[in-house]
């Protein structure tokens, strides 16, 4: 199975058998790195990328991936279970962009219940994961925080996912910054701020509103990690003015909030 995988990794238009789909998905979180990223996530994120699977095996996928107990299972372990979900993470934000894209052969592909659950996880799932590892020399790549930030982005953007709810998803991303006390190094902050900026440059929301939301923002220094988690959201807010900037969409107030947002 891993040989025949392989191969396929190198062919223009591979197609996949359910029982190879399943074999991927049950080494989704493996603790080699060449098997979960040079494989099992290459060929799944292609896979539903570039439309490889059936519209059959795109919801077999979403119907394996968020099963049980989907983002939140071992939520309190780190580890091999901290690559399990940060991977699942992954894959969620493939499934919702690709249901959420009315160019897609997956456009509406989710059943309702699945959208959904995938919606809801993703918005909270940062706030109950601890394993903050980027790089790990045992594992390689954990990077939980960056790709809860990808699939945090996916579901602000869905076209499912409530304008009026998008204040509060910010007031989500503002506490994860303000919880985790180390200073992130492997761009996590980075990855985070697309939440803030692909809503804008997708046409999902106005800048106005996150201007309105970051005037009500604070990070006071008392403790000795206060200043991390300061600087973990400054580096963050950098990323959205550079971003934003670059494609001409930085409105003055947003860019006068960001400039002004200091301890």
């Amino acid at each position: 199975m891993y040989q025949e995988l392989q191969r396929k990794v190198t062919e223009e238009k591979p197609s996949y058998s359910r029982d190879e789909i399943q074999w991927l998905l049950e080494h989704l979180g493996d603790p080699s790195p060449e098997i979960r990223d040079e494989l099992v996530f290459t060929s799944l994120a292609r896979g539903l990328q570039e439309e490889l699977f059936s519209l059959e095996q795109f919801r077999f996928i979403s119907e394996e991936v968020s099963s049980g107990e989907g983002l939140y299972k071992e939520i309190d372990s780190r580890g091999v279970s901290a690559l399990k979900r940060s991977f699942r993470a992954l894959i969620y934000a493939n499934l919702l962009s690709a249901d959420g894209n009315k160019h897609s052969l997956f456009y509406k592909g989710l059943k309702a219940d699945i959208r959904n659950a995938m919606l809801s996880q993703g918005l909270y799932y940062l706030k109950k994961e601890k394993d903050t590892t980027g790089f790990s020399s045992q594992y390689g790549w954990i990077h939980a925080f960056a790709h809860g930030g990808d699939l945090l982005t996916e579901v602000i953007c869905h076209p499912s996912f409530p304008k009026s709810d998008i204040a509060e998803a910010f007031e989500i991303i503002g506490k994860i910054f303000k919880r985790v006390e180390i200073r992130f190094t492997n761009d996590e902050d980075w990855r985070l701020a697309r939440a803030f900026y692909e809503p804008i440059l997708r046409g999902k929301i106005e800048s106005s509103l996150l201007t309105a939301w970051l005037q009500t923002v604070e990070f006071p220094l008392k403790e000795a990690n206060d200043f991390h988690k300061f600087s973990n959201f400054r580096s963050c807010l950098l990323e959205v003015y550079v971003q934003l900037d670059q494609r001409n969409s930085l409105q003055d107030e947003l860019k006068e909030a960001i400039q002004s947002f200091q301890y």
